[in-house]
């Protein structure tokens, strides 16, 4: 079954998430979206990396966001985030899918909207982020859905480790 976190902007959805999986060692992939600039800079570009990469420059270019509305990029989102996405999922090494994040830029990404869609109803369990609200996202088969709030935060991922021991069963979590 899959698991999201979601919650306001900036509350420490993927910080969290980022823990419980630290703790879960190299059986996950999947994909992350980073930017190249702090969060509070106005105008920054969003990458798509393989789970586990920090370097937003190694990734592929998803979205710039400025002052107006994000620019997306869904070819992106269809070519590299259905590629990673697509890689763990046959990957027998990888036992637990990591989607961090879905919003709504990629709402014109067909592919790979199918692609999540295929994942979060198939065999290998599945964890992420989801924008608050859901997004392009009100209609999916999100499973768990988990909100972090300021008071719940820095449990929560000791709570996410254990609710993936349970998930991953012959997986070795190591403590938090």
């Amino acid at each position: 079954m899959p698991l999201f976190l979601t919650g306001p902007r900036g509350i420490g959805k993927s910080t969290a998430l980022g823990k419980a999986l630290s703790a879960f060692g190299p059986g996950a992939g999947g994909l992350v979206t980073r930017f190249d600039q702090p969060r509070e800079t106005r105008e920054k570009d969003l990458y798509l990396l393989p789970w586990g990469e920090t370097d937003a420059a190694s990734g592929v270019l998803c979205a710039r966001v400025g002052t107006g509305r994000p620019e997306a990029y869904p070819e992106a989102f269809d070519g590299a985030g259905v590629r990673l996405l697509a890689e763990a999922a046959a990957d027998p090494a990888c036992r637990l899918v990591v989607i961090d994040e879905l919003g709504f830029l990629e709402a014109e990404a067909g592919r790979f909207r199918r692609e999540v869609l295929r994942l979060l109803t198939g065999p290998k369990p599945v964890v992420g982020v989801v924008r608050e609200g859901l997004g392009a996202w009100a209609d999916a088969p999100l499973g768990e859905l988990w909100t972090v709030t300021e008071e719940n935060r820095d449990a929560l991922a000791l709570r996410l480790a254990e609710r993936l021991r349970e998930i991953c069963p012959q997986t070795e979590i190591n403590p938090l």
